[in-house]
């Protein structure tokens, strides 16, 4: 029966390990696509250049706003937000266009989101904290994300 046993221990230890490198290497809960990477960042870039585009009267039409490039994810996690599964997606960006100086488009921006998956397949929804007040449990506002369907499957870069 001792055989017997350690067999059925190192059988379970083999299961365990098994499972730790499965959802180390990303097969078990995987990045989102890099597609859907720059699709949150485009939105939330989009968001921000039309807000300060009306506050500012800017004569640069809103066409001409600068867009997302060079996207390298460093780090992303699984983690638990509103008792829902979501990803952290951690890297930086580049800029281009929109009149952008040289300066400005070799400059290295840092992100950091909060991706959650839809209900349908393919769909990814992007995660905002509302502005709470002090002390209180944030809200969290979903947004749908807009992604080219070419690009959906399309792996994330390595980080």
């Amino acid at each position: 029966m001792g055989k017997r046993a350690f067999r059925s221990l190192g059988r379970w230890a083999a299961i365990a390990v098994l499972c730790l490198s499965l959802v180390g290497c990303g097969m078990i809960n995987p990045r989102p696509p890099q597609a859907v990477v720059e699709a949150a960042i485009a939105q939330k870039l989009s968001q921000t250049q039309l807000v300060l585009y009306r506050q500012l009267d800017a004569s640069t039409p809103p066409t001409d706003l600068a867009q997302v490039n060079r996207i390298r994810v460093a780090n992303h996690h699984w983690t638990t937000i509103a008792n829902q599964p979501a990803v952290e997606i951690a890297g930086t960006y580049h800029l281009k266009g929109g009149g952008l100086s040289a300066a400005q488009r070799r400059q290295t921006r840092e992100f950091d989101l909060y991706l959650q998956r839809g209900a349908e397949k393919g769909q990814w929804l992007l995660l905002e904290p509302d502005q709470a007040l002090p002390g209180t449990t944030p809200q969290w506002r979903t947004t749908p994300l807009v992604i080219p369907t070419d690009q959906a499957a399309e792996p994330a870069e390595p980080g």
